[in-house]
């Protein structure tokens, strides 16, 4: 076994965990959860697009642009989840 460098273990744990998350945005079925991941995926994509190899920059890429889409597709009905509007629009009783 080969010991690597901290930045070899990190853009492969960056490129690896974004297409995880990716995934797991794609499949879940609440709008705003994932719109949270997509998001997430494309944060994590950044260290493999900056200082992956060819192969590991070009799945960067086309997860951060697979997110991007999918980020701003969800980002409407995320907006009108029925959750998040019932949690935004409970009122507080008043005290006088």
């Amino acid at each position: 076994m080969r010991l690597g460098s901290f930045k070899e273990a990190a853009v492969s744990g960056g490129f690896w965990s974004s297409w995880l998350l990716l995934i797991v945005a794609a499949l879940i079925g609440a709008p705003l959860a994932g719109f949270c991941l997509a998001f997430l995926a494309v944060s994590s994509a950044v260290i493999p697009l900056a200082f992956g190899s060819t192969k590991q920059r070009l799945g960067a890429a086309v997860v951060l642009v697979l997110s991007l889409l999918l980020a701003f597709s969800l980002a409407n009905n995320a907006r009108h989840d029925p959750y998040f509007n019932k949690q935004r629009t409970i009122q507080t009783p008043r005290t006088n």
